[in-house]
């Protein structure tokens, strides 16, 4: 078989931060998790705003959650970014050129000077976000390659969706 697309790309700081929201945001657990500290935060705002509401241990442990729930949120929207942009800035390889050539059996990854090849029995989905896509790999080791969809013309694109359709991989 000819290869039916080779995607060449270099990525840039603020993809690692977007690709790993798209596929938090796709995620069932994250999403569960985010709906309870919401909820955890709305229940502890409205006691801690109430006087009236609850004695002396409940309003300690509204405080105590709506602070936990608090850390959560800043670490997710700030602290995460945060430490993706020092390791963007302190790892060579994050900053490196991918070059991702889809083979019949397998995707060829090459990275810098090294390669590696990812069976697509292991491919269990790829996360659709609005400018990426996620393959996530799970086989030995979890591999998360992205595509930014600014370096795909149309014609890859399709190209690209067509093949992952035509291996029964869902695109969520």
């Amino acid at each position: 078989m000819e290869q039916p697309i080779t995607i060449r790309y270099t990525p840039q700081k603020q993809d690692y931060v977007h690709a790993s929201r798209a596929l938090a945001l796709k995620s069932t657990w994250f999403i569960y998790v985010a709906v309870v500290i919401l909820l955890v935060l709305a229940a502890s705002g409205i006691i801690l705003a109430n006087p009236e509401i609850g004695g002396t241990t409940i309003r300690s442990v509204a405080v105590i959650l709506f602070i936990v729930c608090l850390v959560y949120v800043f670490y997710f929207i700030f602290l995460i970014p945060i430490q993706l942009a020092r390791a963007y800035k302190t790892t060579e390889h994050l900053r490196q050129e991918r070059i991702l050539i889809f083979w019949d059996d397998h995707l060829q990854m090459k990275i810098g000077e090294g390669s590696v090849s990812l069976p697509w029995e292991d491919l269990r989905r790829v996360v659709a976000g609005k400018k990426y896509y996620l393959l996530v790999f799970e086989g030995q080791q979890k591999v998360f390659p992205f595509i930014p969809i600014r370096d795909l013309d149309d014609t890859d694109r399709q190209v690209f969706l067509e093949f992952i359709q035509a291996k029964s991989i869902p695109v969520i």
